[in-house]
């Protein structure tokens, strides 16, 4: 008996640690990035993250330092008047994509953004954006589209103050989500979202002068808390059949 429970002890957790992004967090602060305010494309500073990958298209740039969000934090910003100025960073989760329970947090704050201008944080399926949030200039709150149209959210346009995002996934198509004012519980999203594997800051036409910062980034909790869960579950049942039987 001990031995077929610590076969699946075993089972359980290398299936969880092969595919949950891993245990993640990084902020401006850490190292590689200070002292210095050093941010650039390959930079990998904190634990359970890719290296970020940067680029910017025109008036468009990313920098380290004081933005919307704070002093220090990671900025971007791009001039206006052309949706060719732009900058993103982009950057994966190891181990995997999110799992059910997994939440993936980030903090923004933003400055100026002028008439059709855009910002945003999006999650992504290796190249491909699955869910947005983000701001479009001239528009009365933040969006978020998961796949289909855009819907509004309550959360208004404030000017360098840091909010944080907060996304859980919940396994399928579902997932939950707060930001600032605005929450949702288990949203079913348009099209698939069962394989997120890294998240993107954007910017476009934002404004001379302007730009979106954000810091303190996480995904938590650790796969081996999935895998504490998925071992209670299993011998679990295991005691009850023995029991049966």
């Amino acid at each position: 008996m001990k031995a077929i429970k610590l076969t699946l002890v075993c089972l359980a957790a290398s299936v969880i640690g092969c595919f949950a992004a891993t245990n993640a967090t990084d902020n401006a602060s850490n190292s590689p990035y200070q002292p210095g305010n050093t941010w650039t494309n390959g930079s990998n500073g904190g634990t359970g993250f890719g290296a970020w990958a940067l680029s910017s298209v025109g008036a468009g740039g990313t920098y380290l330092g004081g933005s919307g969000e704070g002093n220090p934090s990671f900025a971007l910003f791009s001039g206006s008047g052309s949706a060719g100025n732009s900058a993103t960073a982009d950057r994966a989760f190891t181990g995997g994509a999110l799992v059910s329970g997994q939440t993936f947090s980030i903090t923004e704050g933003n400055t100026g953004l002028t008439t059709g201008g855009e910002i945003g944080i999006q999650l992504m399926s290796s190249s491909t954006v699955k869910w947005t949030l983000k701001f479009v200039g001239g528009a009365s709150s933040w969006k978020i589209n998961d796949g289909g149209s855009d819907y509004g959210i309550s959360q208004s346009w404030v000017y360098s103050t840091p909010i944080t995002l907060s996304f859980t996934y919940n396994g399928g198509n579902s997932y939950s989500y707060s930001f600032g004012s605005a929450s949702g519980i288990n949203y079913t999203a348009s099209s698939g979202i069962s394989n997120l594997t890294g998240f993107r800051i954007y910017t476009s036409a934002q404004g001379g002068g302007e730009n979106v910062g954000f810091n303190n980034i996480t995904v938590v909790p650790e796969p081996s808390t999935f895998a504490l869960l998925g071992i209670g579950a299993l011998s679990t049942g295991l005691l009850a059949r023995r029991r049966k039987a």
